[in-house]
């Protein structure tokens, strides 16, 4: 007889003070009283009533895990000086939430999308980021050579539509490119199977990167399976980016002053060069230099 099964054989009051104490564990489930919540009595009534705040029970603690799970992660990304470390850490705590076991980050740049983060659990690779280790491949183009858009690749086409893009098995994918994956796993014996692609949006609602998860497995059985729903990736990934832009647009920052500091220096010199050879004891030395090389020459 099924746990579920020795439930209901008991009496509907018993049951009521089960599902009570389940909602008190955390183990209540929905439908552990769906035969009492259509009953007309006040028995009925009191199911509904306990299923609706056992929900809510759920969603709540739910919030509070996804709390404390992501916002700690979402302070030390923003408090992160390290920009190569901050990249890494995108990847790596997206691939620990949804039990992924390859990740590769991309950043735009000039219509491109330039390889950054590469890691593989499985292969034991790590590219990009702390390691040192440079990524040997060529950016994803946005746009081929006619200037149409790249919508072959999976990671330019999740860019140029702002959408992500799930993917349950790449070799059965229709619409996409995955020349480029078959190559890579043919060489290192493995399998790209599942893909997760999302592109990365600042405040402005502009794309500034794409991060794509790869082969997610199932907990239990270590089997490849798609990517599910998953809320505490969606508050990374705004979290991750809000400090990823933060970080561009203070580095970009820091770039226009430093150019600004160089363009003051050298209007500074101009000013100080015309400042000297205003004054008559310049000219003075230039019409004696002049008068020096004309005899020279004589």
């Amino acid at each position: 007889m099924s746990d579920l099964t020795a439930i209901r054989s008991s009496s509907p009051l018993k049951r009521i003070m089960q599902a009570v104490r389940a909602v008190g564990a955390g183990e209540y489930t929905p439908g552990m009283l769906s035969d009492l919540e259509k009953d007309t009595s006040d028995i009925g009534q009191l199911a509904r009533m306990l299923d609706v705040m056992a929900r809510g029970v759920s969603l709540r603690d739910h919030q509070l895990r996804l709390i404390r799970k992501v916002i700690p992660i979402g302070v030390a990304l923003s408090a992160e000086k390290d920009y190569n470390r901050l990249l890494e850490t995108l990847v790596v705590e997206a691939q620990f939430f949804t039990n992924a076991d390859a990740g590769t980050l991309y950043l735009l740049e000039d219509n491109s999308l330039k390889f950054v983060i590469l890691r593989n659990t499985s292969l034991d690779l790590s590219m990009g980021g702390t390691s040192g280790n440079p990524i040997p491949f060529y950016p994803v183009k946005l746009y081929n050579t006619d200037r149409s858009e790249n919508r072959a690749n999976v990671a330019s086409q999740s860019a140029l539509t702002h959408q992500r893009i799930n993917i349950a098995d790449a070799y059965q994918a229709d619409g996409f490119d995955f020349s480029g994956t078959k190559s890579f796993d043919e060489r290192t014996k493995y399998r790209s199977k599942s893909f997760l692609t999302i592109p990365l949006e600042n405040s402005e609602d502009k794309v500034i990167g794409v991060l794509q998860l790869i082969n997610a497995k199932d907990a239990d059985t270590g089997e490849i399976i798609p990517f599910a729903d998953n809320d505490v990736l969606e508050a990374l990934i705004l979290l991750a980016t809000a400090a990823l832009d933060g970080y561009i647009l203070e580095a970009s920052l820091r770039q226009e002053i430093a150019q600004l500091k160089i363009e003051i220096n050298e209007s500074r010199r101009a000013n100080q060069v015309a400042e000297i050879t205003d004054t008559a004891y310049f000219k003075e030395l230039k019409e004696k230099a002049t008068m020096m090389r004309k005899r020279d020459k004589k």
